[in-house]
């Protein structure tokens, strides 16, 4: 990324689950969390359901969020949100891997003022082992040789350089921060692992060229040893040649040019062998360059990617990666380009195994074979920043797809690493319907869900669903009921509890594929209930009566009901939530509309909320405070009322770290205030600081009631007097009609499945079959239940 004077969007991500809310939100794909800092652990392939930003401080109650990742032949393992890093980081920025000599796996994420190490051995399950602070910038760059990382910034502190020889054991040290001959800011950093040298780029010392570092000598403190400083060197990748015409030379390609890169900008391609007199081979440029940012070999050396940085938008309107044939390297030769086809900036990218990996900032992670290399064909993406694909700097920053396990690396801007698989062969886990908004209490419960073969085989004995409640974890294998469907038994749920479960499965080569969670931080997570109820809805597309009360300093931002004008940009959401096309928002205006000078508070109509053991208050939010003078000061706050607003109880706050997208919550709100039938919810933004831009929605606003009855224990009440399967309270003819149904075999060979009260002569206890004995023992119980 080049240094500009645009402001960097920041947000700040406190969890992300998948699965279904154990109440009903505007979707069946949201869902209760309670452990607001732990990484985010996802589902498998397209359409990944998530939520965003962690319970505020009034109720510890769940957040929510639709779809925010799209993706395609891509798996998600597992997330590290940016918030998770110590030290307060409020950006993100490159990323690098390491293998440790165990052969143990890490990610290094830069951050706004240091580094994050993270071991990824197990991908769906990330540790973070380390941190080293640094200098804050938005811009910091890291390469391992050896058991060293070196670390740049372009805020100072030279070549910060840490040993990671301990890492195994969580310890990475910082060796010193080396600063040498006058430099101490750099912008890059590159490495040639076969010559034994790092290269700064950017830097303030030889015209911001490419200088060499010896880092063999004494990894512990690296020496410059000769530089190329005829122009601005923004990135390379520098290589050794052993065999053919070259063999013996170690070459750079240098994506440079004058000034800050952005004149004269090219690919050159430098002979970096005697360091003391490096030289340029060739010079080629390209219709439209505008910024020569980053590029990378295809791994037989034949071809070069280059990404424009600032011709998107400019010279051309969509993703645009040049193509050079480098096999001659005095007389490189420009062969075509390739795109997305999104209007997205291209950043950086990589290439390994036969693909390209690309980090096109708003468009996130685009994968391209390149089996024929002057014509890739994109095969996968995950998008990582939603809502837009424009051309801005925000969103995925860098990737790294080089760890021998197969998993990616992503770092993102605003929310932090991400673990992928590339799944173009994969095994896809899909519920059959919607998660269950709430289970029965008992064994009444039950979930299906299909697997589907994408060019692997199904182990079918690793077929499972992990269950995890206030007992424990339990595993409940799959029953096979045909056509790739396996069945899934509930057992033993007591009320008000939360029940968190995924399924998981293996191909035959033991490769782990699971939906939509990995291990119990983040599942499928649903209530113990028996009814719910919702008292009150709005979406508003109606005027339902809600009102806005402004403080007297006031000056902009008052809330008004319409359709998102804003476009997505300076913190104004592009969209509702719920798809209906309507939302409350802060002065719904394009341009500096914000939220000025005080505060503006959204109060809700009069809802009842008597009747139910426990209430709950559900609502979309869109919160910005990431522009501005003083960005990420101010707050949202979400108020409740049980006397029609004479008094009001803090239900959730919302910052100061700003959220910049939507998020659906989901809070409990009886504990707070006794339910009445004169309740109102109060939505408040507010600019009390310096001048930040405050923008703030709420949609998709509900109040539901939830109520359990406990099971009676009435074995053989299975049924309604017609025979529908459900309790009534009754042993009666209904029951019989029901048996008939359930004869054979318990789906999985469990004991004690709907029907199954008996033994083979009718004593009472399960055992794996419906059968002549279910309908002996149903005969004794005929009558009402106890």
């Amino acid at each position: 990324m080049i240094k500009t004077d645009r402001p960097v969007g920041v947000v700040t991500v406190a969890l992300l689950l998948a699965g279904s809310a154990a109440l009903a939100g505007p979707t069946d794909r949201s869902q209760r969390f309670e452990e607001p800092n732990a990484p985010f652990f996802g589902p498998i392939v397209s359409g990944v359901p998530f939520a965003l930003e962690g319970p505020g401080d009034g109720g510890g109650g769940p957040a929510k969020m639709d779809d925010p990742f799209d993706s395609d032949n891509m798996q998600l393992l597992s997330w590290v949100p940016l918030n998770n890093f110590p030290g307060g980081h409020s950006a993100g920025n490159d990323c690098w891997g390491y293998v440790s000599p165990s052969g143990r796996e890490y990610a290094i994420m830069g951050l706004e003022a240091g580094f994050g190490f993270v071991e990824v051995t197990d991908p769906f399950n990330p540790v973070i082992v380390g941190s080293i602070s640094g200098p804050s910038s938005g811009w910091h760059d890291i390469k391992v040789m050896g058991e060293h990382a070196y670390g740049v910034s372009e805020g100072g502190a030279g070549i910060q350089v840490i040993d990671l020889s301990n890492i195994d054991s969580g310890v990475v040290t910082l060796v010193r921060n080396r600063q040498q001959s006058g430099h101490s800011s750099t912008h890059n950093i590159a490495a040639n692992t076969d010559s034994g040298f790092v290269y700064l780029t950017g830097a303030n010392v030889s015209n911001g060229g490419l200088v060499a570092v010896d880092v063999t000598t004494n990894p512990d403190l690296p020496n410059i040893v000769g530089s190329w400083s005829s122009f601005y060197v923004h990135d390379a990748q520098i290589v050794s040649f052993t065999s053919g015409p070259n063999a013996g030379k170690e070459i750079a390609y240098c994506l440079s040019g004058t000034g800050n890169g952005s004149g004269n900008t090219a690919l050159r391609i430098v002979d970096v062998t005697n360091k003391s007199n490096m030289f340029t081979i060739s010079t080629i440029s390209w219709s439209g360059a505008r910024y020569a940012h980053q590029g990378w070999l295809t791994e037989d050396r034949r071809f070069f990617y280059v990404n424009d940085e600032l011709d998107e938008g400019d010279t051309v309107g969509v993703t645009t990666t040049r193509i050079f044939n480098v096999e001659n390297l005095a007389s490189p030769s420009f062969v075509g380009t390739v795109t997305t086809g999104r209007p997205s900036i291209d950043h950086n990218l990589y290439t390994h195994d036969g693909y390209m990996y690309q980090s096109n900032y708003r468009s996130g992670l685009r994968v391209f074979d390149i089996a024929n290399p002057t014509s890739p064909v994109q095969v996968a993406w995950f998008d990582t920043f939603p809502g837009s694909d424009s051309a801005a700097f925000n969103g995925a920053w860098s990737n790294y797809p080089f760890l021998p396990s197969g998993t990616i690396i992503v770092s993102d801007i605003e929310r932090g690493l991400f673990m992928l698989r590339l799944a173009v062969n994969r095994l896809d886990i899909d519920l059959v319907g919607s998660a269950p908004l709430t289970l029965e209490p008992g064994d009444a419960s039950s979930i299906e869900a299909t697997i589907t073969e994408v060019g692997l085989t199904l182990n079918p004995s690793t077929v499972e669903m992990i269950v995890t409640d206030a007992g424990g974890t339990s595993t409940v294998a799959g029953a096979a009921v045909g056509g790739g469907t396996y069945h899934f038994d509930f057992a033993g749920l007591e009320c008000f509890d939360t029940i968190s479960y995924h399924i998981e499965a293996r191909d035959t080569n033991g490769s782990l594929f699971r939906y939509p969670a990995a291990g119990a931080t983040a599942p499928l997570t649903s209530l113990v209930a028996s009814s719910q109820s919702q008292t009150f809805a709005d979406s508003f597309d109606t005027n339902m009566g809600w009102t806005v009360s402004d403080s007297p300093g006031l000056t902009d931002g008052s809330w008004t009901r319409g359709q998102p004008v804003g476009g997505g940009e300076r913190g104004d959401p592009a969209t509702d939530y719920d798809g209906n096309g309507w939302a409350h928002l802060t002065d719904n205006a394009s341009g500096n509309s914000d939220v000025d000078g005080g505060s503006t508070s959204l109060i809700s109509p009069t809802f009842d909320a008597t009747g139910g053991t426990q209430v709950y208050a559900n609502y979309a939010i869109w919160y910005s405070n990431s522009f501005g003078a003083s960005p990420n000061a101010d707050i949202f706050t979400v108020e409740v009322s049980n006397n029609n607003g004479a008094s009001w109880q803090p239900v959730q706050t919302i910052g100061p770290t700003s959220q910049d997208a939507w998020a659906y919550f989901s809070q409990r709100v009886d504990g707070i205030v006794t339910p009445t039938a004169t309740m109102q919810l109060r939505f408040t933004a507010s600019d009390l600081g310096d001048g930040s831009v405050i923008e703030a929605a709420v949609d998709a606003v509900s109040i539901e009631l939830v109520e359990c009855v406990p099971p009676a224990n009435c074995p053989g009440d299975i049924a309604d007097d017609f025979g529908s399967l459900g309790a009534d309270g009754m042993v009666s003819f209904g029951d019989f009609l029901a048996l008939l149904g359930l004869i054979g075999p318990c789906p999985g060979g469990t004991p004690g499945c709907t029907g199954d009260i008996a033994d083979d002569f009718g004593t009472l206890g399960g055992d794996s079959m419906v059968s002549f004995g279910d309908f002996l023992a149903l005969l004794g119980l005929i009558g009402p239940c106890p």
